[in-house]
């Protein structure tokens, strides 16, 4: 029914219909009057015959056109790469790329695209095409996905099934060109038989019984793409006629139900007899009849419209607006309870074929149409997307369900349906940036510090992962749901750092990767260093710690046990008040009370030193006989700890 719209969309069954009586002698000929089976068998005698180079380049160039037309894009890929090895027009690999775009080998798709680039110089044409196909098989190669696409087999047959819609008591219906369809008429083009609507039920997680709507619904015409109201009592449906002479030509009718059977359908005048009208889709509050038409008045082939629906009247049709409709193709409009519009085209740039876009309503018409991703839309043809509510469906689970039709691999015929199912998943990303300060003077602690700077080659490890920082600084860790983490940051010449990080609590329905961020700073190990403790007091003349010191300490244990390799000396110095013998002694009780305690906490006896300087090593002018004021002795009075060995070497600076 795609097909079969697509083409008679553009009058040319007439031409087909008309050409039935005459023999068709040549694959040109053939191709002309669109018996594309009848071209493919005959432009590959002629190319395989042809004279020269140039002429087998042209009949093979129609072939590709032909398999094209057929939706076949395989074939078309084997034909361009027949062209590309006997002519030298770089044009042939940008067709050759976009047919394997359109048969999902994006790999190859990607480098016949850039070949083109290469030899053509044409930026315009390969930058987005280039930039869209990294991106797929980015997410291709993705392992977070939140997307589950099932294909519905037991309603796929090896002919074409689409174009699914609810129906009442949890059924589904869809048109399909199975080979049981009323009636013995083919459609011309791929030999398969005029569409009919059926109707499967949902029942223990699958829809199965397909049965077809009988007359007056079904004849031996093509019907298919129908929509109903939200009570099911109406329904409209496309029906196209087919005639052996004459003009052929599509139209949406409207049928009433009375219980399980369907009155008469009538026609629904909407433009004049010369414009093909189909593919219907009602608004959820029944206002509005969606439709797509190759009406003279748009902006491209086909493009979608909707009339406003009043007490049984229609308004005159109304275009949904440029940034919905293209110069080519657009398609199959649904609409779901929030108004947003869903369509295919192939007049944007897409994954290939026909693809699914999504646009929102606006106060002058839709916003710009958007791109549903992957794997919704493949290179395959795409379309027709129809969200559904099913029973006992786990909302904190399932965020949403649609089901639509596609010509994607790994399927039983031409177009299959499928149920795509939007899950509550969340993945979760440790963005973690390990610096240190920038000295102006690397070799001196004491220059002046410009900020922090990225710092390379420290190791991280967390949870038997282990990484290298670039030089950038930057690394990615992957986190599981509900976990907490610790991470240890060292490297050589530095202070170890450990840094904890939980995923605990955290989730989003509107974003699928969670990305928390950190910056962990590791200090630089200056041997000659004294790093002042701040906040160590002590009463008057003891070396008894006060409780308020104690939380510093407690602080201080964790260094130990991240640099568990180094021995620190914990250092302790007096002002110049009292005698250097008394002041010696009261600083040396200091550091080893600092000492007891760490030991105490569980740092090894190994690791420590306690040094007490008296009033030896003064850091201002208030030595014995200055008259300084208490904030001046204060800063004299301090604790501090330097590294004297790293992993057993006496470091420089003792």
């Amino acid at each position: 029914m795609k097909n079969f719209l697509l083409f008679l969309f553009v009058s040319v069954l007439f031409i087909a219909c008309k050409s039935t009586s005459t023999v068709v002698k040549t694959g040109t000929a053939a191709y002309e009057q669109k018996k594309f089976v009848k071209a493919v068998e005959l432009l590959n005698q002629e190319a395989e015959s042809a004279n020269d180079n140039f002429e087998k380049v042209e009949k093979l160039k129609l072939l590709a056109n032909s398999y094209n037309a057929m939706n076949n894009p395989q074939g078309e890929v084997s034909t361009y790469k027949r062209i590309t090895e006997i002519s030298d027009d770089p044009y042939n690999y940008l067709q050759l790329g976009l047919a394997q775009k359109h048969n999902e080998e994006y790999e190859d798709a990607l480098a016949s695209i850039k070949k083109y680039k290469e030899l053509s110089n044409d930026i315009f044409n390969t930058s987005s095409e280039i930039k869209l196909l990294e991106e797929i098989l980015e997410k291709q190669n993705s392992k977070e996905q939140n997307i589950l696409i099932k294909n519905l087999g037991n309603l796929n047959t090896a002919a074409g099934e689409y174009a699914p819609r609810m129906f009442k008591n949890n059924q589904l219906s869809f048109t399909s060109t199975r080979a049981t369809n009323i009636g013995d008429k083919v459609q011309p083009w791929d030999g398969q038989k005029n569409p009919d609507i059926y109707v499967a039920e949902y029942n223990n997680g699958n829809w199965n019984n397909a049965t077809d709507i009988d007359a007056p619904i079904n004849t031996d015409l093509a019907e298919g793409v129908m929509a109903f109201t939200s009570n099911f009592e109406t329904a409209y449906f496309t029906r196209c006629d087919y005639l052996d002479l004459g003009k052929s030509f599509c139209r949406i009718y409207k049928a009433e139900a009375d219980g399980q059977y369907w009155y008469e359908p009538e026609l629904v005048e909407i433009f004049s007899d010369s414009a093909n009208v189909g593919q219907p889709y009602v608004s959820p509050d029944n206002k509005r009849l969606y439709f797509s038409s190759d009406a003279p008045y748009g902006y491209g082939e086909q493009d979608i419209y909707y009339i406003d629906i009043n007490n049984g009247t229609y308004s005159q049709p109304i275009n949904a607006g440029y940034y919905v409709n293209t110069e080519k193709n657009d398609l199959f409009p649904t609409v779901d309870k929030q108004g947003n519009l869903y369509f295919a085209t192939n007049g944007r740039k897409g994954y290939g074929g026909l693809d699914i876009f999504k646009a929102t309503p606006d106060k002058n018409s839709y916003a710009q149409a958007e791109l549903l991703p992957f794997p919704i839309n493949t290179g395959a043809d795409d379309f027709s997307l129809q969200f559904i509510d099913l029973p006992n469906t786990d909302k904190n689970k399932i965020l949403e369900t649609g089901v639509f039709s596609s010509t994607r691999k790994g399927g039983k015929g031409n177009d299959d349906l499928y149920m795509y199912q939007k899950l509550f998943i969340n993945y979760y990303e440790l963005h973690l940036t390990v610096v240190e300060k920038n000295y102006e003077n690397p070799n001196d602690a004491n220059s002046k510090i410009l900020g922090l700077k990225p710092l390379e080659n420290a190791i991280v490890l967390m949870k038997g992962q282990e990484k290298i920082t670039p030089q950038n600084g930057k690394l990615v860790f992957e986190l599981e749901a509900n976990q907490d983490y610790k991470l240890y940051i060292n490297k050589v010449d530095y202070f170890n750092k450990s840094l904890s990080v939980s995923t605990k609590g955290l989730s989003s329905k509107d974003s699928l990767t969670i990305k928390l961020y950190e910056q962990v700073e590791l200090e630089k190990i200056f041997p000659e260093k004294e790093i002042v403790i701040p906040n160590i007091y002590y009463d008057y003349d003891k070396a008894t710690l006060r409780a308020e010191s104690l939380p510093v300490l407690d602080k201080l244990v964790s260094f130990f046990q991240e640099n568990n390799d180094l021995t620190i000396e914990i250092g302790s110095h007096t002002d110049s008040r009292g005698s250097d013998k008394y002041n010696e002694d009261l600083s040396q009780r200091r550091a080893q009370s600092v000492v007891d305690y760490l030991i105490e906490k569980g740092v090894p006896t190994t690791q420590l030193q306690a040094k007490g300087y008296g009033e030896s090593r003064l850091i201002n002018e208030c030595k014995n006989g200055v008259q300084c004021s208490e904030e001046k002795h204060q800063e004299n009075r301090r604790t501090t700890f330097r590294v004297i060995t790293k992993d057993g070497v006496i470091e420089s600076g003792k």
